[in-house]
């Protein structure tokens, strides 16, 4: 919303403006131009694309699948995925003792109770079967042993 001011007060406003926020540079607006039209680029943004497509619909497998197994997990805009648990260390390294490397939540999270994080950048999206799977048993030996 512009106000009332003097000629000279919004002239200088405006020539800020022009030579700040509201001015791109010729080298930067090319340099843009020649990235959109580059093939090369194109191809390497496209294939950036399926591997963000393929990530989100691993996360979203796993958590489905946890979720089968009465899991509750959270994150559905990212590449991480967080499970409450009562024992992180516990659950980390139960499923380290399947082979799955996951991260306990302390150095996640600020107010949130006990959890671990999951990274899907490197999961294959066959595997988030078997990792629900295998993270439901942890959680039963968790129980077993640890009393939850």
């Amino acid at each position: 919303m512009r106000t009332i001011s003097r000629g000279t007060t919004l002239a200088r406003h405006d020539g800020l403006l022009l030579l700040t926020s509201g001015w791109v540079s010729h080298l930067l607006q090319e340099t843009v131009l020649a990235l959109m039209t580059d093939e090369d680029t194109r191809a390497l943004v496209a294939r950036a694309h399926a591997a963000y497509t393929l990530r989100r619909e691993t996360l979203e497998t796993l958590a489905a699948e946890l979720a089968g197994y009465g899991i509750v997990s959270h994150g559905a805009g990212g590449m991480n995925l967080w499970v409450p648990v009562r024992d992180e260390s516990a659950v980390v390294n139960g499923l380290r003792s399947y082979g799955w490397w996951v991260a306990s939540g302390a150095r996640f999270r600020l107010s949130a109770g006990p959890g671990i994080r999951i990274s899907v950048s490197g999961l294959e999206p066959a595997d988030a079967v078997r990792l629900a799977s295998d993270f439901a048993a942890v959680l039963g030996e968790s129980e077993a042993t640890y009393g939850g």
